[in-house]
C-alpha cells in the first residue's frame, strides 16, 4: 500500500469539475494564435416517447486511480442499504485485486467505501487483504454475509473450506471463517466461488461457484449452486446446472427474475480462451435451483456481444432485470419485463482495446465487472481500465477502477417523487406498521417510499393493517406501481379519495402474488389526494415500494440524468439534472436549458397531449438571473395546420424596480404588460402560470396574476404547448441556465 493512500477521497462530482477544467486549459487560445472557426451548434433532438424505456450509462467516477505500474482489477462490489440523517441510502463498498492475475499470486486486495450511494469513496480495511469479496448479501436477520474466490482446505473428512465473512453492524467489522464444503454429490478436481449469495425465504443460503470434473461420466467444466442451512458455518452441493448439457462453462451469475425464478448465466471454458468463441449460456429454475433447463446461448440485444465473462445480475426495484458482463469491453443488458427471457437493450460502458484483430481486440480492460444496486431505476457498474499486467502493457500499466451509474428505467413521465416528499413532510403515510427495531433502521414506513426493494427496505405491517399516502396535492393519477413483501406471498387492494372520507371502488386487486419487485398497474384517469393501499385476498404483510405517476404532467422524476427529458422535441442544450437546485415542490430532479454557445440559444419544446381551444400551462422555474431572462412561445396551429407561436412572451427580472416583468413581441418591438414584486433572487423555485384564449393570454407568477396581454402573432386553431428558450438572442449568454420542473398543460377549466 502506497504511503499517503489513506487520504485520498474522489467524488462524482469532483471529477465532473476536474474535466471541465481540464477541457478549457487544453483548448484555450492565446492573442498569437488565429482565431478559430465558431463551431457549428448541435442539431435539435427530440426526447423518446413517455411511453418507451431507457437505458443509461450516466456519469463515470475513479473510487481509485494511482499513478502508473499500481497494480489494480476485476473489481467486486456489495451495496447495503442503511439510513443516515433520516435517508435510506446505500452504503456501497468495493475491492479489487492488486495482484497479478495468476493462480501462484498470493492474493492481495484494496478496498473502498461509499457511504452515501457510492458518491465518495474512502479507504476501507475492515476485512483481510487476502478475502476477495466474489459474493456478498444481507440475510432477512441483517447480517451480511460475504464469500471469497479461492476455497482453501478444511479438516476431515472435508478436503475443500470456503473462506467466509459475517458482518453483525451493516459492514462496519467482520469475523472470518472457513465453512466446509460437503462433497454430497461428486469430488471434483477443484473448486472456485462465484457469484452470487442467495438466500430464499426459509433460510436456506445459495452460493454460486464452479469447477472442474466428472459429473455422470462426463468430464469438463461444470457451473455449480452450493447450498447451506446453517447460516453459512457449511456448505453442500446443490446443483450443476450445466450438467447433462455440451456445454462446458464456468464462472457463474445467478439473480432472481421478476417472475420469481432463479436465471443463470455462465462463461463459456475454452481450451485457449483468447479470444472466446464459444456464447455465453443461459438457463433457468423453477424450483430455487435444484433443477435446470438446458442451458441454451445467450442471445444478446442487437449490436452487443453474446460471449463474456464475469456476467452479473441485479433485479432493480422497477422490475427491470440488468445483467453486466465483460471482454470484449465493459457492457450492460437489460430484460424491460425483467425475466430474463429477452434481453431487449444494450449498452457499452467502457471499451479500450489496442487493436482490432482477435487478440488485441479483446485486450484492454480485462471485462471483469459488478453491478450491484442502487437506487429505484439505477444501478453502479465497476470495471477497470487496465488487466493486472498480461493485458495491458501498452497502456503502461495505468490502471485505474471505475464505477458508473446505469439507468434502466420505464415508462411513464409524471413520477411523483415520493422519497423526498415524504422526508420533507409535505406528503404524509401513515399506517399500522411494526415496532421499530434497532437491527434495522431502514425497516420503517418511509421504507415503502425510499428506492430500495430489500427485504428490510419496507414498510413492515402489523397484521389486517395498510398504509395510506396523503399527497401534497389532488392529482389526476394514471399509474401506480406497488411492490408487497420481498419473496411472501401478499395481496392487496388500493384505493383512492380526494378527501380522505369518501373512498372510490377498489382500482387495483393485486390477488395473491409474490414479489420480487415492483408491478404497473395502469389506471383510468382519477382524481385523488389519498392512496391507500388494503389487505387483499392474502395477507399484507409489508409495502416495500410504492410509485404514483400522474397523468399530464412532467417531473422528470423518471428520465435518465444527462440525458434529453422524454416527450420533448426539438431541444438543444436540454438536459435532466438532479445535483444543482433541490427542485420545485420537493422534487430531486427537473430539467435545465444550458446555453453558454453564442451561435445558438438554449431551447426545447413541450408538446401538449391533447391540442384543444383552450390552454393553461403550469409549471415551477427558476435561473432568470442568468443572463436576459425566457422566451416563452405559446404554440398552436394556423388554418393551413402548421404549429406557429400564438404568443411570444419575455420573462426577466426588473432590478432596478424590484419586480418581475413580464413583456409580449409583435413582430418589431417588445411591450410590457405586466409585473409583480419583489424580484426573485437566483436559485429560488417559482411557480409560473400561463393561461391562453384565442384572443388573449394571462401570465401569473406565484397565484398572482402579473397581466394579460391581446397581442398575438398568429391567430391559432388548437394550442399545442409551448417552447422555452434562453435569452434573446443567441449572442445573449453567461452561464445562463433555466430550470423547469413539474411542467403541466391542460385546457382552461
Amino acid at each position: 500500500m502506497r504511503t499517503g493512500w489513506k487520504r485520498w477521497a474522489v467524488s462524482a462530482s469532483g471529477m465532473v469539475s476536474m474535466l471541465v477544467v481540464g477541457i478549457l486549459v487544453g483548448t484555450s487560445i492565446t492573442n498569437s494564435q488565429p482565431r478559430q472557426a465558431k463551431a457549428e451548434p448541435p442539431p435539435l433532438a427530440d426526447g423518446a416517447a413517455g411511453d418507451a424505456s431507457t437505458l443509461s450509462g450516466g456519469a463515470m467516477w475513479y473510487p481509485w486511480a494511482p499513478g502508473p505500474g499500481e497494480l489494480g482489477a476485476a473489481p467486486m462490489a456489495f451495496s447495503i442499504d442503511q439510513v443516515i440523517q433520516g435517508r435510506t441510502v446505500k452504503k456501497v463498498v468495493a475491492s479489487w485485486g492488486r495482484n497479478e492475475d495468476s493462480p501462484t499470486a498470493p492474493l492481495r486486495n484494496t478496498r473502498a467505501v461509499a457511504e452515501e450511494n457510492g458518491q465518495v469513496f474512502v479507504p476501507y480495511d475492515a476485512l483481510p487483504s487476502t478475502f476477495t469479496m466474489v459474493a456478498t448479501t444481507r440475510l432477512h436477520n441483517g447480517d451480511v454475509l460475504g464469500a471469497s474466490f479461492v476455497p482453501t482446505t478444511a479438516p476431515a473428512p472435508n478436503r475443500i473450506g470456503i473462506p467466509m465473512a459475517k458482518s453483525t453492524d451493516v459492514a462496519k467489522s467482520w469475523t472470518t471463517w472457513t465453512a466446509p464444503l460437503i462433497e454430497n454429490k461428486w469430488r471434483l478436481n477443484w473448486y472456485r466461488v462465484h457469484r452470487d449469495l442467495i438466500e430464499l425465504e426459509d433460510g436456506t443460503i445459495l452460493l454460486g461457484g464452479y469447477g472442474n470434473g466428472t459429473i455422470n461420466g462426463v468430464a469438463k467444466e461444470y457451473s455449480l449452486v452450493f447450498e447451506s442451512t446453517d447460516g453459512g458455518q457449511t456448505f453442500r452441493q446443490r446443483s450443476a446446472v450445466n450438467a447433462g448439457s455440451s456445454f462446458s462453462t464456468n464462472e457463474l451469475g445467478l439473480g432472481r427474475t421478476s417472475d420469481g425464478r432463479l436465471v443463470a448465466m455462465m462463461r463459456g471454458s475454452e481450451p485457449v480462451a483468447r479470444p472466446p468463441a464459444m456464447p455465453m449460456t443461459q438457463s433457468f429454475s423453477d424450483d430455487n435451483g435444484l433443477t435446470w433447463e438446458a442451458p441454451k446461448p445467450y442471445v444478446p440485444p442487437a449490436g452487443m456481444p453474446n460471449n463474456g465473462i464475469m456476467p452479473k445480475f441485479v433485479l432493480q426495484p422497477n422490475g427491470q432485470l440488468l445483467m453486466s458482463y465483460g471482454r470484449p469491453d465493459n457492457n450492460v443488458v437489460v430484460a424491460l419485463d425483467g425475466t430474463g427471457r429477452t434481453w431487449d437493450k444494450g449498452e457499452n460502458l467502457y471499451s479500450r482495446h489496442p487493436g482490432e484483430e482477435p487478440t488485441r481486440r479483446w485486450m484492454g480492460s480485462s471485462g471483469n465487472m459488478d453491478l450491484v444496486s442502487l437506487h429505484n431505476g439505477s444501478s453502479l457498474a465497476f470495471g477497470d481500465t487496465c488487466h493486472n499486467i498480461w493485458m495491458c502493457r501498452e497502456y503502461g500499466h495505468d490502471n485505474k477502477i471505475w464505477t458508473r451509474k446505469v439507468e434502466a428505467l420505464g415508462a411513464g413521465v409524471g413520477k411523483l417523487d415520493l422519497t423526498t416528499k415524504v422526508k420533507a413532510g409535505t406528503v404524509k403515510l401513515t399506517g399500522g406498521v411494526v415496532a421499530a427495531d434497532p437491527r434495522f433502521a431502514e425497516q420503517r414506513i418511509q421504507g415503502a417510499v425510499d428506492g430500495s426493494s430489500e427485504y428490510r427496505s419496507a414498510a413492515r405491517l402489523v397484521s389486517g393493517q395498510g398504509l395510506t399516502v396523503e399527497l401534497d396535492h389532488t392529482y389526476t393519477l394514471d399509474k401506480i406501481g406497488l411492490m408487497m413483501a420481498r419473496g411472501e406471498k401478499n395481496g392487496a387492494r388500493v384505493q383512492v379519495s380526494e378527501n380522505g372520507r369518501t373512498w372510490s371502488r377498489v382500482l387495483v386487486n393485486t390477488g395473491p402474488r409474490v414479489d420480487y419487485a415492483m408491478r404497473y398497474h395502469e389506471l383510468e384517469p382519477v382524481k385523488a389526494r389519498y392512496v391507500r393501499i388494503l389487505p387483499g385476498n392474502a395477507p399484507l404483510t409489508a409495502v416495500t415500494e410504492l410509485e404514483i405517476y400522474v397523468k399530464d404532467l412532467l417531473t422528470f422524476e423518471n428520465d435518465a440524468i444527462n440525458g434529453v427529458p422524454r416527450t420533448l422535441k426539438d431541444t438543444r442544450y436540454a438536459f435532466v439534472a438532479d445535483t444543482i437546485l433541490p427542485g420545485v415542490d420537493n422534487s430531486a430532479t427537473h430539467m435545465v436549458l444550458v446555453d453558454a454557445d453564442e451561435t445558438a440559444k438554449a431551447q426545447a419544446t413541450f408538446p401538449s397531449n391533447a391540442p384543444a381551444d383552450t390552454q393553461r400551462i403550469a409549471f415551477g422555474f427558476e435561473g432568470y438571473g442568468y443572463g436576459a431572462g425566457a422566451i416563452w412561445d405559446i404554440l398552436g396551429t394556423n388554418a393551413e395546420g402548421q404549429e406557429v407561436p400564438a404568443y411570444r412572451l419575455h420573462f426577466g427580472a426588473d432590478w432596478a424596480n424590484n419586480r418581475m416583468m413580464v413583456r409580449v413581441w409583435n413582430g418589431t418591438t417588445w411591450t410590457q404588460f405586466g409585473a409583480v414584486g419583489p424580484a426573485i433572487a437566483n436559485k429560488l423555485w417559482m411557480n409560473v402560470e400561463i393561461q391562453s384564449t384565442k384572443g388573449e393570454t394571462t401570465v401569473s407568477l406565484n397565484g398572482t396574476p402579473m397581466g394579460t396581454t391581446t397581442t398575438r402573432l398568429a391567430d391559432v386553431q388548437k394550442f399545442t404547448g409551448f417552447k422555452a428558450e434562453t435569452g434573446l438572442v443567441p449572442a445573449d449568454v453567461g452561464n445562463m441556465e433555466h430550470a423547469y420542473d413539474d411542467v403541466s398543460i391542460t385546457p382552461l377549466d
